[in-house]
């Protein structure tokens, strides 16, 4: 099933047919993922208002009572009007457009039932943790939203008959040996999934964020053919996808289906226990089956045609609800949003303008009109938005004084517009002292226009002793600039952009080297001259955004920056966006056309300057990552600044900047491991000494202030004194 949507950057959903747990009472009931979620502009009236559960609803007052109706049909005909929870976060089931506009399957079919039933439907985009709390308290009528049928949610809620029913395969080389009984037995393999699916966010929760599979064991494909093909190529070992595509697959036995049943799907419409819509929706589900509706909706948004849709299973009958459940006396998370009272973009129709990266403050009413009293374990906190930008730089917020069910609480977020001109909005969810997102999803819409663009400077003036030139000094995001200089008779030189350490950038005293910096970025070259006096030049090279153009989440080659000729380095990267295609290159050679959207390429370069690159591609425009690796001669010359040290050297097998690009005032997280023979490590930022005597295997925090380029560096040393390092690179922007 592919992802409907193309240009619109969701954070990853989290599977909601899987992560059961134990379910405790109506509280937990959708308990299965806890996920950052993105997208909405719900209710109908011209406010941008949710409101909060009318005593016309299902019964449920906005004082948190979980009476049912005695007849909610009979009160959705009245009303006219059919309130359907819904997750907009799970594409391509439910999203949001471009056009910030709710489209997907579910929603699709939630309009059809609707015309069936002889009513409009209304949408609530919630956190699909709350949706069992919502239909409880009587704040939606019904719930679709991808939701599997469990054990434990059939006994405290109603499903209606199956409308999707689908399951997952695994795809191998014929004669590789290899065999998936279950998800466990994936762990030693390169896994590749399409982007989007099902599939890609069960691997994600269950296999990655378990730890039960390497994140660099995943490997997410715009394209299932393209997976498949790099499988043929031996690229990767092992393809999940639906089942019925991969028979198509296997057909010339060359490959071959090595496992079958994976992540399984049987998706229905949830009701509140015992309500009295559950015949009129059975009937009308009937009905489009019967005249291929639904079918035809899994042609529309699931790219299958007729004979890859698996036939529905019969009804099951609906088990009589357990005496624990009956009585428990656990309470109820629910929220529903009230007012925008700051920055109401109506709806997303008028996103109000804020300049580039300023700060602002965005309020909103909500309503606690579940059962549980919210303390300050309770916090609000950001789930997404339509680009990785529409962040704004917000963190979780918690409540600061009580709230009881039924009443109002004003919650406010400090947030920075992007930098970059465009739309932006910022999705926020509840969430409880247990972890668990519930609710109306919040939203910040804001409209950050263009600036005028800045005159590039004038290249450097040239002096008779340094020349310092750049090709260019005004490009787009995503080129690339050739930086070339001769310092004549100098007797050392250093080039690197403002804010890294120069002693850690050395170069020739003539040569080149190409940079594609993000952000609008000053270069430097420092020159220390025969007499021991130093000169420094500079050059800025303006960058004009491509605010469409994919995105980088993270870069990183390891080692960094200097390796001896029979090492390998290992390219990482993860890209999100609207891409076509992804090409990785070391010296404009091509390693890997067609890559995925995060994976990982092993290398192992000759002597010399080894250039990195990866270049993305979309209908947006280019972006591009690049890192310069020195590979010293396995015998070193004069003047080589390294020689090969006698005696085990310690291993440095990750060292990681996340996020590698932040706003100024937020913070990022260094990751390291190091083995092998090892007596010290150190990290440096810039050149400082940050940690001394470190953990072999940890992370630290670090929130920076000032934009620029920064460098961290990890040492790790051996008895003998003889040392490894490795640097990755961070950027700030205001």
């Amino acid at each position: 099933m592919k992802n409907a949507i193309k240009g619109f950057v969701l954070p990853y959903p989290i599977a909601r047919s899987l992560r059961l747990g134990v379910i405790m009472a109506a509280m937990l009931l959708f308990a299965c993922r806890e996920a950052p979620q993105p997208p909405p502009t719900l209710a109908p009236d011209s406010t941008g208002e949710s409101g909060g559960a009318s005593d016309d609803a299902t019964g449920a007052g906005s004082g948190g009572t979980t009476a049912l109706a005695e007849d909610a049909w009979k009160i959705v005909q009245q009303r006219g009007r059919l309130i359907v929870g819904t997750s907009a976060d799970y594409p391509p089931f439910a999203f949001y457009t471009e056009d910030f506009e709710l489209d997907g399957y579910d929603i699709a079919l939630a309009g059809l039932l609707g015309e069936r039933l002889g009513v409009d439907v209304e949408f609530k985009d919630m956190a699909f943790d709350g949706l069992g709390g919502a239909l409880l308290v009587g704040q939606i009528d019904a719930a679709i939203a991808a939701i599997s049928i469990t054990d434990q949610r059939r006994e405290q809620v109603d499903f209606s008959t199956i409308y999707f029913a689908g399951e997952g395969a695994a795809l191998a080389a014929a004669g590789s040996g290899i065999v998936i009984n279950e998800l466990a037995d994936l762990a030693p393999y390169r896994v590749a999934v399409q982007e989007g699916t099902v599939h890609e966010t069960w691997l994600q929760e269950e296999a990655v964020d378990t730890g039960l599979l390497p994140p660099d064991n995943l490997l997410v494909y715009v394209a299932a053919d393209k997976a498949v093909a790099d499988l043929r190529a031996g690229l990767v070992d092992v393809v999940v996808a639906d089942k019925l595509p991969l028979e198509f697959a296997a057909r010339d036995e060359s490959l071959a289906i090595v496992g079958q049943g994976l992540n399984r799907q049987r998706f229905a419409v949830a009701l509140a226990r015992g309500s009295t819509l559950l015949s009129p929706v059975n009937e009308a589900l009937f009905d489009l089956q019967s005249e291929g509706e639904l079918a035809r909706l899994a042609e529309q948004f699931l790219d299958l045609d007729t004979t890859e849709v698996q036939p529905l299973p019969e009804p099951e009958a609906t088990p009589e609800a357990s005496e624990s459940v009956r009585s428990s006396n656990v309470c109820i998370d629910a929220m529903t949003l009230i007012a925008h009272l700051a920055f109401d973009d109506d709806g997303m129709r008028s996103p109000p303008p804020v300049s580039p990266g300023t700060p602002f403050q965005k309020t909103w009413r909500i309503q606690n009109n579940g059962t549980c009293t919210w303390t300050t374990g309770y916090v609000l906190t950001p789930v997404g938005g339509n680009v990785p930008q529409a962040g704004m730089g917000g963190a979780a917020t918690p409540i600061r004084e009580p709230v009881a069910p039924g009443e109002t609480y004003d919650i406010t977020v400090n947030l920075v517009s992007p930098l970059v001109a465009g739309v932006y909005q910022g999705f926020w969810s509840m969430r409880s002292p247990a972890g668990l997102l519930f609710g109306d999803r919040l939203w910040v819409g804001i409209t950050v226009p263009a600036q005028p663009t800045p005159t590039p400077p004038a290249t450097a003036t040239v002096s008779p002793s340094i020349d310092f030139r750049a090709d260019r000094t005004a490009i787009r995001a995503g080129e690339c600039v050739i930086f070339s200089w001769n310092a004549g008779n100098a007797s050392d030189a250093f080039f690197y952009a403002q804010g890294q350490q120069p002693d850690l950038n050395r170069v020739a005293v003539a040569g080149s080297q190409t940079e594609c910096p993000p952000v609008t970025t000053t270069y430097e070259l420092r020159v220390v001259m025969g007499n021991g006096t130093t000169e420094t030049r500079t050059i800025r090279i303006d960058v004009q955004p491509s605010p469409a153009a994919p995105f980088f989440e993270s870069f990183s080659v390891t080692p960094s920056h200097q390796i001896a000729v029979g090492q390998c380095v290992d390219v990482r990267w993860r890209i999100s966006g609207d891409v076509t295609t992804i090409r990785v290159t070391r010296n404009e050679t091509t390693l890997w056309n067609g890559a995925p959207l995060s994976g990982t390429s092993r290398d192992c370069p000759p002597a010399g300057e080894a250039a990195y690159s990866i270049v993305a591609t979309g209908p947006g425009g280019d972006s591009r990552a690049l890192q310069n690796v020195t590979v010293l001669s396995a015998t070193p010359g004069s003047g080589t600044p390294t020689a090969t040290p006698a005696g085990p050297l310690p291993i440095i097998n990750n060292l990681a900047v996340n996020p590698n690009r932040i706003f100024a005032g937020t913070c990022l997280t260094v990751s390291w491991s190091v083995s092998g023979s090892v007596n010290r490590v150190q990290l440096r930022r810039d050149g400082v000494l940050v940690l001394d005597f470190a953990v072999f295997s940890g992370n630290v925090t670090d929130c920076l202030t000032n934009e620029g380029n920064y460098v961290y560096r990890l040492d790790a040393t051996n008895a003998q004194g003889n040392a490894v390092f490795q640097q990755v690179s961070a950027t700030v922007v205001r």
